[in-house]
């Protein structure tokens, strides 16, 4: 009797191009053995078993594809390790350039910071306005200072010195009266601090001159500066009067110089 083995045909299809492959054009009907479906199972004798052995290793296809496929797959990657390796390199200084550049960008931004930080500070603080009625104050009782000093020098000149020292005693007082009626015009405040005035010191007459010739000088800068301030008319045109009159003022107490050092 035949020996007869159980086994499992897991694919009908695959037992159909098994059964192609050996027996060329003949037709399915011609084999003795039915295969069963994939989730059933039947017996094969073991003659037909062998048979598909021997057949399935005959083919030349069998096998070998598989490993010539994993033979080309191998080389090819051998072939593309040296790119690999190349564009992994290059990858990695790219990155390292990278990372140098941008380490050098933050450096710069540190070091750039704090006169960012200023700039824009400089930039959103409010911006001060000049103290344009305090400093007119302040004018006034340096005219005032003026005239008190005059008027005391006069006493130690003589002959025509005398006489110009009062008439510039006179324009500090005149200038001092325009700056407080200004002032007042400003502010609805009368300020005249006469009671504040004392004695001015003079050590000697030649030096009084030359002192009182640098103040002069000191004054008229701060006028023109002053009448840059204003945009009215009136006041731009008081602080160059008051210029003008301390330009005056110092080639008069120049001329005393000269005229005491030539006597």
């Amino acid at each position: 009797m035949e020996e007869i083995i159980p086994c499992a045909v897991k694919d009908q299809e695959v037992f159909r191009r098994v059964w192609q492959r050996v027996m060329g054009d003949r037709a399915m009907d011609d084999c003795p053995v039915e295969a069963l479906p994939g989730d059933l199972q039947g017996d094969l004798s073991c003659e037909c078993l062998e048979e598909l052995a021997r057949q399935s290793q005959a083919d030349p296809s069998g096998g070998q594809s598989d490993q010539a496929s994993e033979d080309a797959a191998g080389a090819g990657w051998e072939a593309r390790e040296p790119q690999n390796q190349e564009l992994m390199g290059r990858d990695d200084t790219m990155t390292r350039e990278q990372m140098t550049r941008e380490s050098e960008q933050m450096a710069e931004i540190q070091e750039l910071k704090p006169q960012a930080e200023t700039a824009m500070a400089q930039m959103t603080a409010p911006q001060e306005q000049p103290d344009r009625t305090g400093r007119m104050r302040r004018q006034v009782m340096e005219a005032l200072e003026g005239w008190q000093f005059y008027r005391y020098l006069a006493r130690r000149a003589r002959g025509g010195g005398a006489r110009i020292l009062n008439t510039l005693a006179g324009d500090e007082h005149q200038a001092a009266r325009k700056l407080a009626a200004a002032y007042f015009l400003l502010t609805g405040i009368r300020y005249w601090p006469s009671g504040l005035l004392g004695t001015p010191a003079i050590p000697s007459y030649w030096g009084a001159l030359r002192n009182r010739h640098q103040a002069e000088q000191r004054r008229e800068a701060d006028y023109r500066a002053s009448a840059g301030d204003w945009d009215g008319s009136d006041q731009q045109e008081l602080y160059r009067t008051l210029a003008e009159g301390a330009q005056e003022r110092c080639r008069a107490l120049r001329t005393l110089l000269e005229e005491d050092h030539m006597m």
